[in-house]
């Protein structure tokens, strides 16, 4: 064969492989490139996994000023207009405080209504829905200070305005039975309300200098919290054991135009309740002072009692007595007005509930120069068990 026609062959086999070759090599480029493309999707969903291992619910936290805060990420509580107050969530968020005064709002759990000595009346502060399961506003009083309530004492027969709230007021606004109106020192107490659409107004008033400082926890509840609080309940007490005083007993004056229930939890294997003032000076409700009633005496429970009471339905002197009482008044917690000494009292009657019923005025008695009670009351109560 002449030579020229086997280089030409030649040529064309070499040809062929290097096509061949070129073919093998993008084939391989192609597959290298879906495994780095596969390799880096794999990375982003385990980048994506761990965001969202360390997602966390807003839930309420302890700020490092031991007061409540609400858990939510540093950018979060930054743009809600909060503070920095501690971690939660492991270290992932931050315990972020709320506060406010005068003029503001609120729509955020766990927030602080404060005074900085600079308001002006009248002040008011809203409180919306921080989301539209919210059925309760819980008012905690860590402080509340405001001027006392008129202390007249005129010493005649004529119904004077001791124990209103002249100088100065604290009234809130409530989706269900109007809440009192109330003045005075009332640091440690607490006030339910329940939630308005159109948010719930808090306002201080006054028209007189004097003493001014309050600290107000703004607790919002959830309509599905197995804690909720029965609706009408001014306040809720919870625990075996407790002491429930009338609003500005501090102040030794109780407060005019109060209608309301102090509510306590049937605690699990408890079936009935007692009540006791924490001393023979402690229950001064109506009657007047001095008087001189000759034991056994019922001038002071029951029907007999129509302008400042509390009510323990069903009460006798053991949880099943068969002579029981509703009103209490006078000047002693007893069932004998002609004591002087107090005495315990029983109910089985569930729900317990500690009602309390002061009318407008208070009324001094002639023609011996007397008052009536106007202190208020200081009770312990005591669960027993099944």
């Amino acid at each position: 064969m002449p030579f020229g026609r086997r280089k030409r062959s030649s040529s064309v086999r070499w040809l062929c492989k290097l096509l061949i070759l070129a073919s093998l090599s993008s084939v391989n480029s192609e597959d290298n490139s879906e495994s780095s493309l596969a390799l880096s999707d794999s990375r982003k969903e385990k980048l994506l996994n761990v965001f969202n291992i360390v997602r966390f619910p807003n839930n309420g936290c302890n700020t490092t000023s031991d007061t409540y805060g609400v858990c939510y990420t540093a950018t979060e509580c930054v743009s809600l207009g909060g503070s920095s107050a501690g971690s939660c969530a492991s270290g992932f968020g931050v315990c972020c405080a709320f506060s406010g005064t005068c003029g503001g709002s609120t729509s955020v759990n766990n927030t602080y209504f404060k005074s900085d000595g600079s308001e002006t009346s009248p002040c008011q502060f809203e409180v919306c829905k921080c989301s539209s399961d919210i059925c309760q506003i819980r008012l905690g009083f860590d402080s509340f200070d405001i001027i006392q309530p008129s202390t007249n004492l005129p010493g005649d027969a004529i119904p004077n305005q001791r124990t209103q709230c002249i100088s100065a007021q604290f009234s809130a606004s409530s989706d269900g039975p109007a809440a009192p109106i109330i003045c005075g020192t009332n640091t440690g107490y607490h006030m339910l309300l329940e939630a308005r659409d159109d948010c719930n107004k808090l306002t201080f008033t006054w028209t007189t200098t004097g003493t001014r400082t309050w600290n107000i926890h703004v607790m919002q509840i959830a309509c599905t919290a197995k804690w909720k609080p029965p609706e009408g309940c001014l306040q809720f007490f919870t625990g075996t054991t407790g002491t429930i005083s009338s609003y500005n007993y501090l102040g030794s004056y109780h407060l005019a135009n109060q209608l309301y229930s102090n509510c306590i939890r049937a605690e699990r294997g408890y079936c009935s309740i007692s009540y006791t003032a924490t001393s023979d000076t402690n229950f001064q409700l109506s009657g007047q002072n001095p008087t001189t009633l000759t034991s056994p005496d019922t001038t002071y429970l029951g029907d007999s009692c129509t302008s400042d009471y509390i009510i323990l339905a069903g009460s006798g002197d053991a949880p099943t007595a068969n002579t029981n009482y509703d009103r209490f008044c006078g000047s002693v917690l007893n069932l004998d007005s002609g004591t002087t000494t107090s005495a315990t009292i029983y109910t089985n009657k569930m729900p317990y509930h500690l009602g309390v019923v002061f009318d407008g005025t208070e009324l001094d008695a002639p023609p011996t120069p007397s008052t009536e009670y106007s202190k208020g009351f200081n009770i312990y109560y005591s669960q027993t068990a099944c």
